[in-house]
């Protein structure tokens, strides 16, 4: 029985993962490689593994999230979760310190520590970067288009610039208190969520995530968050949230995690009942997280 099951994702930043194939099964005989035929498949496969010391996502943030879920849901507890980064936005492997190099990565999941990582689920369904109101649905299905021609940064950027012309704002329901006026919100527990984008996330315990969000400013206040967005400085405002958070809109705003669309508002946030055992570097990348049991 091979050590890793290594689900492949061929249409992941226009075929890199194929094209990458051949010298990935040189430097991991120990593994079990499967070309996905979709992405429901790579949830299945995961769900159903049996016998490997870890399942493997090799393939982008879409890949990332259907195969986790997937482990997340295996009957075998002790089984651990992997990646070997071939999509175009890293910013799950930059947040738990997980190279993006192939030979670097496999020599991680050969020795690398184990992280149980609590994990987000948007309506029940789990995620693992960040979810994204409005703007954020919309940059992610403009920046989807863009960063294979011109790459993670640039791609991202001019996804962001071209809504925050757009200009358009909407008011949210968070627990039963009205925000209004909202260019931008978003759900998360690790501070980077997309395309170099990163919020200044105080650490945050086991139990809590986030939800920041951007409120009566202007297309200008718009772009000086963008830029301190870019650099990590504070900016918007953070709440620190437990337990389950219901979030509803008075006008219909898209909901966008991990990079793809999944409908629209109203929806839950709450903390899935499982962990993920993540195969991670020692020093466990960005996340800044308190009180650990």
């Amino acid at each position: 029985m091979k050590r890793f099951l290594v689900l492949v994702n061929p249409l992941s930043h226009g075929g890199r993962s194929v094209r990458i194939l051949p010298r990935l099964r040189e430097l991991l005989p120990e593994g079990e490689f499967v070309v996905l035929k979709n992405i429901e498949e790579a949830s299945r496969l995961a769900r159903e593994a049996k016998g490997y010391e870890a399942v493997v996502a090799c393939g982008g943030d879409g890949t990332i999230n259907a195969v986790a879920g997937g482990v997340l849901e295996n009957s075998d507890t002790s089984i651990k979760f992997g990646v070997i980064y071939a999509g175009t936005s890293p910013d799950f492997c930059r947040a738990h310190g997980i190279p993006t190099d192939a030979e670097q990565a496999i020599a991680l999941l050969r020795n690398g520590a184990v992280r149980e990582i609590p994990v987000l689920t948007a309506n029940g369904v789990p995620f693992f970067c960040s979810m994204n109101l409005g703007m954020g649905a919309a940059v992610a299905a403009s920046a989807n288009r863009m960063r294979p021609k011109f790459g993670d940064f640039i791609g991202t950027l001019w996804a962001v610039l071209r809504e925050v012309v757009r200009g358009r704002r909407y008011d949210i329901m968070v627990n039963g208190e009205e925000i209004r006026n909202v260019a931008h919100a978003l759900v998360t527990r690790m501070p980077r969520i997309a395309g170099g984008l990163k919020i200044a996330l105080p650490p945050i315990a086991d139990d809590e995530y986030a939800l920041w969000f951007a409120k009566h400013v202007s297309r200008f206040g718009c772009l000086r968050i963008v830029w301190n967005l870019y650099r990590g400085k504070p900016c918007g405002e953070i709440r620190v949230l437990r337990g389950k958070t219901a979030i509803s809109s008075n006008v219909p705003v898209a909901i966008e995690y991990d990079g793809d669309p999944h409908g629209s508002l109203p929806g839950s946030v709450d903390l899935f009942q499982n962990r993920l055992r993540l195969v991670v570097s020692q020093n466990e990348g960005e996340c800044r997280c308190k009180n650990r049991s």
